[in-house]
């Protein structure tokens, strides 16, 4: 392989696998897992397929009857040798040789040593003879016509029938795994989703499912059919000549050596190809986020050119792998064609001629051989398809043998409700996969319960990082977190997120109604309560503007929104929840001063009570919190009261000092 030019940008290198270990029990496991539930139809998808592949040898016993049953066509009779070989023993006693006219001619053979009397050419110039049909040839042929007809038809709908089963039952399979990989994507912790992009993970469930999809069944059944396609030829061969059937079993071993040959680089280009497309998808994903920046800076040239790049290395590994596998198909044709029509024809040939079989039994070895070769030319085929499929199948359990970070302990209980003590942070400390420094370190806080806690500092001190934290999308590296006394990573994640809200500074905003985004974390709430969440975030007004008002549609991702309704919306669908934790991330950032007052009462009216911790960098929001945290590198610079921080003088009262004045 020539990996120069796969050192593009958008593209990372590929997590290395060694292409030969584990290949069996990766195969095994996913039959096992989504293939051995279906096993009945499997089985009889496959029974149907080998009727089908196998009738190839009805037909060529047919022929063979027709042959040597109807038509009669047999060897020159053997007298003609005898007396032909008496001619030249004549001639020889005389003292002379041959004439050329005459019997055929035999050298002068060495002593102790007989030449045959008549050579192989003579042979098959003096031509076949016949015996005469024998009675009812014609209705022996119109049942062997009805035969063959019949057959046809018969497994026409049988295959007809299998397809329909196939198509099923593949359908039902891959279902499953699709299943099973969005739901450990979703169980997945940020940590994962911050070093796999979305598009990345999307060629996941849609592009190595779907090779699994079109190849995982039908090469297995396709296996299964050839392989015992192979065996009945076999066996059909040693019954007609042993001799034939070893000159077949002879060319198989080069198959092996062509199929060892090429199957690594099929196996690395398979690997290229598919993190090439992955990175496409990535890439692709990516700057359709990002469509206004682009425009904005007028990038397309160069997003041209980094799109143009990764199609262009795909596009490589593509001509790789299929000059490669052209050649294996190739050199397999080229065996089969010197096993079938090379060797086993002429030497069945040879034993026509000599007697030792009828016209057509070497038909009907010729035919099963050329049947012999197919399938294991089509098993060389489906080793190619089968690389590719394991490739696939190694990214999708690389997706589902990913440990979960976040997930329930044994010995987990329920979110202490209402909470009576407060949260508690403990010598937290965090830092990101891959990353050198920590973002958070040696974290100590305490938020009494009912409290609000107003968490301040400059960007990337690790303040929306310090919230994924006390919401459990990350875990901790060091220290913990309690609740009433109780480690966050001993509360169920289904109770935690029933009695918590964590509303984002970048709103979410899902493709549906206004109503099904509001009630998306409490999907039975009633209209009233809809309406009541929607009042506290001052976005019910406005909603009423709407055309069809709570029922109005929303575009992708919102669009049709703008940053502050976004912002009021996702509020709205925290407060819904009721919590008895809630985590705002500088979630009015986006509002006008005199929507972010009223905003700030609703939440002082209808968190009362409620513990509540708050990052912001607004004043007016610090005011209403009982204590404000400022981070600064990753620990905790100032802690105290409003006045307490404005008295010392520090970052809380700078800023103080440039909101007020």
């Amino acid at each position: 392989m020539r990996p120069h030019y796969r050192n593009y940008p958008f593209r990372p290198p590929r997590r290395q696998h060694d292409a030969q270990a584990g290949a069996l029990a990766l195969f095994g496991r996913f039959l096992r897992v989504y293939v051995w539930p279906h096993r009945r139809a499997v089985a009889l998808c496959a029974t149907l397929v080998c009727l089908e592949a196998c009738s190839v040898y009805v037909l060529a016993w047919l022929t063979q009857v027709v042959v040597d049953d109807v038509l009669v066509v047999s060897p020159p009779p053997t007298a003609a040798y005898s007396s032909a070989r008496a001619a030249v023993a004549t001639v020889r006693v005389a003292g002379r040789q041959p004439a050329e006219s005459g019997p055929p001619r035999l050298r002068d053979a060495p002593a102790g040593r007989e030449r045959p009397a008549i050579g192989l050419g003579r042979r098959i110039d003096q031509g076949w003879s016949h015996t005469p049909r024998p009675a009812g040839a014609a209705g022996i042929l119109l049942a062997i016509f009805l035969a063959y007809t019949g057959t046809i038809a018969g497994i026409n709908l049988l295959m007809r029938f299998a397809a329909r089963v196939r198509i099923r039952t593949g359908q039902a399979i891959t279902g499953h795994l699709r299943e099973d990989i969005h739901r450990k994507i979703m169980l997945l912790s940020l940590s994962y989703h911050n070093t796999h992009t979305a598009g990345r993970l999307l060629s996941r469930v849609l592009w190595d499912v779907n090779a699994v999809q079109d190849q995982m069944l039908n090469t297995l059944i396709n296996y299964i059919s050839q392989v015992v396609m192979v065996l009945v030829g076999v066996v059909i061969l040693f019954a007609v000549d042993w001799r034939l059937a070893c000159l077949a079993l002879a060319v198989m071993p080069f198959y092996v050596l062509v199929f060892k040959k090429g199957r690594p680089a099929i196996l690395e280009s398979g690997h290229e190809m598919s993190q090439s497309n992955s990175c496409l998808y990535g890439l692709v994903s990516q700057k359709l986020d990002a469509v206004r920046a682009v425009q904005a800076y007028g990038r397309q040239p160069h997003e041209r050119l980094a799109f143009h790049r990764i199609s262009a290395v795909y596009l490589r590994d593509c001509l790789w792998q299929a000059r490669t596998s052209a050649w294996m198909n190739r050199l397999g044709e080229m065996l089969s064609a010197l096993g079938t029509n090379g060797a086993v024809f002429l030497t069945g040939t040879w034993l026509v001629l000599d007697g030792q079989l009828t016209l057509g039994q070497m038909l009907f070895a010729q035919g099963a051989a050329a049947s012999l070769f197919g399938p294991v030319l089509q098993i060389s085929f489906l080793n190619v398809t089968l690389t590719n499929l394991l490739v696939s199948l190694r990214r999708l359990a690389d997706i589902l043998d990913e440990p979960l970070e976040i997930d329930d302990r044994p010995n987990a209980v329920p979110f202490p409700a209402p909470v009576r003590h407060g949260l508690s942070l403990r010598h937290l400390s965090f830092r990101f996969p891959g990353s050198g420094e920590p973002v958070l370190h040696d974290i100590n806080l305490d938020v009494p319960a009912g409290g609000w806690l107003c968490v301040m500092g400059a960007s990337g001190t690790g303040k929306t990082t310090l919230l994924h934290l006390l919401a459990r999308l990350h875990e901790p590296e060091a220290g913990e977190i309690l609740v009433d006394g109780v480690p966050l990573s001993n509360i169920r994640l289904e109770s935690l997120r029933h009695h918590l809200a964590l509303v984002p500074q970048e709103a979410r905003i899902f493709s549906g109604s206004v109503r099904d985004n509001i009630c998306y974390g409490s999907p039975d709430a009633s209209p009233a309560q809809i309406m009541a969440a929607a009042r506290a975030a001052e976005f019910h007004d406005f909603i009423l503007t709407l055309k069809v008002q709570y029922e109005t549609l929303l575009g992708e991702k919102g669009i049709s929104l703008s940053g502050g309704q976004k912002q009021r919306l996702s509020l709205a669908r925290a407060l819904l929840t009721d919590p008895e934790l809630l985590l705002l991330d500088d979630c009015t950032s986006a509002l006008d001063a005199e929507t972010e007052g009223k905003i700030q009462e609703t939440l002082a009216r209808i968190m009362a009570g409620k513990t509540a911790v708050i990052v912001s960098q607004r004043i007016s929001m610090a005011r209403r919190c009982h204590r404000i945290a400022v981070l600064q590198d990753g620990t905790v610079a100032e802690y105290g009261t409003p006045a307490e921080l404005l008295a010392r003088g520090g970052f809380y009262a700078r800023l103080h000092a440039q909101q007020t004045e």
